[in-house]
C-alpha cells in the first residue's frame, strides 16, 4: 500500500499532467480566436444620415511620431470655431493626450464644396516660430468625423489590394512608417547656396467623404453599443422611410480622407484654384508677418466599403506573421519548461522522497539528509522585512488582475476599440475597484508571515496606498514639467483631482475591507515545525552556475524572451501615436509569460533549496521581479536605437512611463513568482515525515 506521502506525490503528478494538456489548450484556444474574423468593431454600430444633414467634424491634439509629446490645434495660428471649441471626453483620454475640441468648419451631407475661404491670419514672430517648430517635429493634425479618424491613406486602393493579395497587402498601401493617419501641419523646402530654406504650411485641405448605403433592418451591426456617444441604429432611419414612404438615401460614412496642399493665398482667392489638383500651385511659405489665407473643399463619393469594413485599415495588426512566430517559439518554449517542471517533480522530488522515507520506515539514524530535505526545520522561518513583502505581494496581485482582466475583455471585444480612452478609462476604474484583492492577498500574506494579526490594518492601507501613491507623484512630476511647455499632454486639475477622490474613497477604504476579510482567518499551518536557532548556511566551494544571483537573473530571463517581440510593437504605438489592435496576441503573450514565470520559480526555487539555502522567501519574488530589470533596459534600447523620438522633453516623459511600466511587471510578476514558490515548498516539506 501507498503511503501519504507517495499520496501525495501522485497528485502532484496528475496536476503537472493537466497543467501541460491545459497548456496545449490554451495555445490552441487563442489561436483559433486570433484566426477568427470578424469586422464589426464590438462598441460601436452605423449612424445613419440624409441629404443636408449636418456633419461634426473634431479636432484632435497634434501628434508627432518623433516626439512624445502632444500639442492641442489651436496652440497654432489656425482657424477657429464659432463659440467653445470643447468636446467631452472619457477619463482615459485626459491621461492619454487627447484634446478632442470643434473644427472651425462643418459640412453639410452629400453637399459638394469646391473652394470655402474659412479665414486669413497674420503670422507674428511666436506663431511663425511655433509653427517652424511643429513642422520640423514632424507633427500631424488629425480630425474626426463620425467617429473616423482622418487619413491620407487612399482606402479604396487599400480594400483593393486586401481583395486581390489578402490582407497583409496593407503594407503596399501605406507609408513604411504608419504614419498615415492625419496629416502633416506643413513642410520645409531646403536651401543652397544661393536660396536660404524655406517653411511652408498646408493651409488648404481637400477632404473625401466615402459613403455607402445604409445596412437594413435587422442586420449584424444592431445591438452594438456606439463608441462615439450616439445611439442612432440602422433601423431607425429605415423605418423613418418606411412611415413616410420617402425614397431619399439613406447612407452611413465608411471612409473620411483628406489632400493637403499649401497653395499661396492669392491663388486661393483666385477664381481658377482647382482644389483636385491642389499641389501644382505655388506654395504659401511664410515668415514673421506674413498672412495667411485658409481654405477646404470637400467631395462625397459612394463606395463599396461597407461600414462593417470601415476600421479595418486602422485596426490592422502590424507584423501579423512575426507576432505568430513569436506566439509559437514562446510555446514551444513554455512546454519545454513545463516538461523541466514534471521531470522535477515527477522523478527527483518523487525518488527524494522515496528515499527519505524508506530511511524513515527502517529506522537508520546513521543516515544523513542531503539537499533540501536538511533544511526542513528553517524553510518556512520568518523572512527579512515580512511586512515590505506582504505589502509588494499584495500590489503585485492587485496590478496583475487588473491588467489581464482588462486584456481578456479587450481581447473579447468586451471593451471598444474605437472608443478613444476606454481601454485606459477602463484600467483605471478597475484597478480601484479590485482594491479589495489587493487588500485581502497583502494582509492574508502579512498573517502567514507573521504568524500574528496585529498590525493588519495598517498593511491592508499602505497596500491601498502603495502603486497609486507612486504612479500619482510620477504623473504630478510630468504635469508640472508638461504644462511648463504648454503642451496638451498635461493632465487638466479636474481629472487628476478625480482620480485622487477615487484613491482616496474607493480604493483605500476597498483595500482595507479586503485586510478585514484576511484578518479572520488564521494563519496556515506548516507542514514541518521551525526550529529554535537557525541552521547555518553552508558555505560550499563558488560556482558561477548555481550562484543564487545567476538563477535569480535567470529566472527573469526567459519570461522576458517570450513577450520580446511584443514589446516592440507596444512601445511603437505608444509613442509613436498608433492604433494597437493585437489584444489578442498580446493576452496569449501574457498567459504564456506568466506559465514560464511560474516554471522557472519553481525550478530556481528547487535549485536553491537544494544548495541547502533556506532564505527563498526574497529570492523566489526577485525570480519573477528580475523580468522588470531586462523591461527596463530593452525600455532604454528602444529610445536609443529604435525609436525616432527626440528633444529631451521627450526622452522624460518615455522614461517616466517606461519606469510605471516596469514597477507594474516588478510588483505583478514578483507576486506570481513568490505565490507559486510558496505553494511549491508546502507541497513537498508537506509529503515528508520531518520532525
Amino acid at each position: 500500500s501507498e503511503n501519504l506521502g507517495g499520496a501525495r506525490v501522485l497528485r502532484m503528478e496528475g496536476r503537472t499532467r493537466l497543467g501541460l494538456v491545459g497548456l496545449v489548450w490554451v495555445g490552441a484556444l487563442i489561436a483559433a480566436g486570433t484566426q477568427a474574423q470578424a469586422y464589426v468593431v464590438p462598441g460601436s454600430f452605423p449612424r445613419d444620415y440624409r441629404q443636408g444633414d449636418e456633419l461634426e467634424v473634431h479636432v484632435n491634439a497634434l501628434y508627432s511620431n518623433v516626439t512624445a509629446i502632444t500639442y492641442d490645434f489651436y496652440s497654432l495660428p489656425f482657424c477657429e470655431p464659432e463659440g467653445e471649441a470643447h468636446v467631452d471626453e472619457s477619463l482615459g483620454e485626459w491621461f492619454l493626450g487627447g484634446r478632442i475640441k470643434q473644427a472651425p468648419f462643418g459640412f453639410k451631407f452629400l453637399d459638394n464644396v469646391e473652394k470655402n475661404l474659412t479665414c486669413k491670419n497674420t503670422l507674428d514672430r511666436n506663431s511663425a516660430r511655433d509653427l517652424r517648430n511643429r513642422i520640423k517635429e514632424k507633427y500631424k493634425v488629425r480630425m474626426i468625423l463620425d467617429n473616423l479618424p482622418v487619413t491620407r491613406l487612399s482606402l479604396s486602393k487599400f480594400f483593393e489590394l486586401s481583395k486581390k493579395y489578402g490582407e497583409d497587402a496593407v503594407e503596399e498601401a501605406v507609408d513604411t512608417g504608419y504614419s498615415y493617419i492625419g496629416y502633416e501641419v506643413g513642410g520645409q523646402v531646403h536651401g543652397n547656396d544661393t536660396h536660404k530654406a524655406q517653411w511652408y504650411i498646408n493651409n488648404h485641405l481637400t477632404f473625401s467623404v466615402l459613403t455607402h448605403p445604409a445596412e437594413p433592418t435587422g442586420s449584424l451591426s444592431q445591438g452594438f453599443y456606439t463608441g462615439d456617444g450616439t445611439n442612432v441604429g440602422p433601423s431607425d432611419a429605415a423605418k423613418g422611410n418606411e412611415a413616410n414612404g420617402d425614397d431619399e438615401p439613406v447612407l452611413n460614412i465608411v471612409g473620411f480622407q483628406v489632400y493637403a496642399c499649401s497653395v499661396d493665398s492669392e491663388v486661393l482667392r483666385s477664381s481658377d484654384f482647382e482644389a483636385q489638383n491642389c499641389d501644382k500651385y505655388a506654395k504659401q511659405y511664410f515668415e514673421p508677418g506674413t498672412e495667411v489665407q485658409y481654405s477646404y473643399a470637400v467631395y462625397f463619393q459612394e463606395s463599396e466599403i461597407t461600414w462593417d469594413e470601415r476600421w479595418l485599415p486602422f485596426l490592422h495588426i502590424r507584423g501579423k506573421p512575426m507576432h505568430w512566430y513569436s506566439f509559437i517559439d514562446s510555446l514551444l518554449i513554455a512546454l519545454l519548461l513545463a516538461i523541466l517542471v514534471a521531470s522535477i517533480l515527477l522523478r527527483t522530488v518523487n525518488l527524494d522522497i522515496k528515499r527519505y522515507e524508506q530511511l524513515t520506515a527502517n529506522d537508520d539514524i546513521g543516515s544523513e539528509d542531503t539537499g533540501w530535505k536538511l533544511v526542513s526545520g528553517d524553510v518556512f522561518r520568518n523572512p527579512p522585512k515580512p511586512n515590505k513583502l506582504s505589502l509588494y505581494i499584495g500590489s503585485g496581485v492587485h496590478v496583475a488582475t487588473c491588467l489581464m482582466l482588462s486584456l481578456l475583455l479587450m481581447a473579447c471585444g468586451m471593451i471598444s476599440a474605437v472608443k478613444r480612452g476606454a481601454f485606459m478609462t477602463w484600467i483605471i476604474v478597475t484597478y480601484f475597484l479590485l482594491a479589495v484583492i489587493g487588500g485581502y492577498t497583502g494582509t492574508r500574506c502579512y498573517i502567514n508571515l507573521t504568524r500574528g494579526k496585529e498590525g493588519w490594518r495598517a498593511m491592508a492601507f499602505k497596500i491601498g496606498a502603495f502603486f497609486p501613491g507612486i504612479a500619482i507623484s510620477i504623473l504630478t512630476l510630468m504635469n508640472i514639467v508638461l504644462s511648463a511647455n504648454n503642451s496638451s499632454q498635461a493632465v487638466p486639475f479636474m481629472p487628476m483631482f478625480i482620480v485622487f477622490l477615487m484613491w482616496v474613497f474607493l480604493a483605500l477604504p476597498l483595500s482595507v475591507i479586503g485586510g478585514f476579510i484576511a484578518s479572520k482567518r488564521d494563519p496556515v499551518k506548516y507542514p514541518v515545525r521551525t526550529n529554535q536557532i537557525p541552521r547555518e548556511i553552508a558555505q560550499k566551494p563558488a560556482n558561477w552556475l548555481t550562484h543564487p544571483l545567476l538563477l535569480t537573473m535567470l529566472a527573469g530571463m526567459l519570461p522576458f524572451g517570450v513577450m520580446y517581440v511584443d514589446l516592440y510593437y507596444i512601445f511603437t504605438a505608444m509613442f509613436e501615436n498608433l492604433y494597437y489592435y493585437a489584444f489578442g496576441f498580446l493576452f496569449g503573450m501574457g498567459i504564456i509569460t506568466g506559465i514560464v514565470c511560474i516554471e522557472m520559480s519553481i525550478v530556481s526555487t528547487y535549485m536553491l533549496l537544494c544548495l541547502e539555502d533556506w532564505r527563498w522567501w526574497w529570492r523566489s519574488f526577485y525570480a519573477g521581479g528580475s523580468v522588470a530589470i531586462y523591461f527596463f533596459l530593452y525600455g532604454l534600447s528602444f529610445l536609443f536605437l529604435d525609436s525616432n523620438l527626440v528633444g529631451g522633453l521627450s526622452a522624460f516623459v518615455f522614461m517616466c512611463y517606461v519606469s510605471m511600466m516596469s514597477l507594474v511587471i516588478f510588483l505583478g510578476m514578483g507576486a506570481l513568482s513568490f505565490s507559486v514558490s510558496y505553494l511549491f515548498v508546502r507541497k513537498i516539506y508537506g509529503a515528508i515525515k520531518a520532525d
